[in-house]
């Protein structure tokens, strides 16, 4: 087990040290110079003397490899650089929103895991009823449409046409609840339909027919027993939704004015300025990378056939 243990430690270190070069090296070799328009920005007609001066001040005029070993040795001490635009330290205007978006991807989890255990659950009790063919024919619906066609659809019926939430910010409890359903539904749907069939086929198996012939209740047998036969692939792939929360959080902070890391990318990114983006970009991967790891150690716990392989 510690041999095991020892090899996914290492697994992870390597990964997170190739993403640190993928990150720097995708950011650093955007089209467009960041001194050139830094200086447009800042009402100045650049001249060539102009850029270089400021390409040296913010040293982009050394070699890449020199930047990226400093850059990871910065990283590594918890120095995520500077902004380009205000010279302010990075590291301090993300984590200022971190707590931001946690709270909305948190609140967008809760509606991906509940929406699809409660419908799964329904499904499994009554699975021809007509409500449980309309959870079939919203959740294709849901899993077929974009998610900022969503949060559009839900800005103009409940924010606009009902006013009965508010369109944007993060002014109050209320106003994370549209965009955690943007967020959230399309990872409930695709939750619901992996669940929905493992929890059928866990029905399906001996134990379930003879629950059953015991007279164990149909909701006992299909939410303590059969839910925990399904609950193995449902972990794994609430991972990977977990995973693409974090990393679509940019599309949906930036639809409703949500003040979350992903509204500083967007704005990082129209400005040019390569620290913010590098840093948000690092912080969502190795975010993305943590949360695999950890669904796969909840996996190993889930399924004893796991922990024997």
């Amino acid at each position: 087990m510690t041999a095991v243990l020892l090899r996914r430690a290492v697994e992870l270190l390597l990964t997170l040290l190739t993403l640190s070069v993928l990150v720097f090296l995708l950011t650093s070799l955007a089209p467009g110079d960041p001194a050139e328009e830094l200086l447009r920005r800042g009402g100045v007609q650049p001249t060539p003397a102009d850029v270089a001066a400021l390409r040296a001040e913010l040293g982009l005029d050394r070699p890449l490899a020199e930047r990226y070993v400093s850059w990871l040795l910065d990283v590594l001490r918890g120095d995520l650089g500077r902004s380009y635009a205000d010279r302010s330290p990075v590291a301090g205007e993300v984590l200022a929103r971190v707590p931001v978006t946690l709270r909305l991807a948190g609140a967008a989890a809760l509606v991906a895991v509940g929406l699809a255990v409660l419908a799964s659950v329904w499904a499994g009790l009554r699975p021809h009823s007509l409500v449980s063919r309309a959870i079939g024919f919203v959740t294709v619906a849901v899993t077929g449409v974009p998610p900022y066609v969503v949060g559009i659809l839900l800005i103009s019926v409940v924010a606009v046409g009902l006013r009965a939430l508010p369109t944007g910010g993060d002014d109050g409890p209320g106003a994370v609840v549209l965009p955690a359903l943007t967020l959230g539904l399309p990872g409930a749907a695709t939750l619901l339909r992996l669940l929905r069939a493992d929890l059928a086929g866990a029905l399906r198996l001996p134990f379930a027919r003879l629950a059953a012939a015991k007279g164990l209740r149909p909701r006992r047998t299909v939410v303590v027993h059969a839910l925990r036969v399904a609950a193995p692939n449902a972990v794994t792939a609430t991972g990977l939704v977990l995973a693409e929360l974090v990393a679509g959080a940019v599309v949906v902070e930036t639809l409703f004015s949500w003040p979350g890391v992903g509204q500083l990318a967007v704005s990082a990114i129209r400005q040019r300025d390569l620290p913010v983006v590098q840093a948000y970009v690092l912080v969502t991967a190795v975010a993305t990378v943590l949360v695999l790891a950890v669904a796969e150690v909840l996996l190993t716990v889930c399924d004893p056939r796991v922990r024997r392989r």
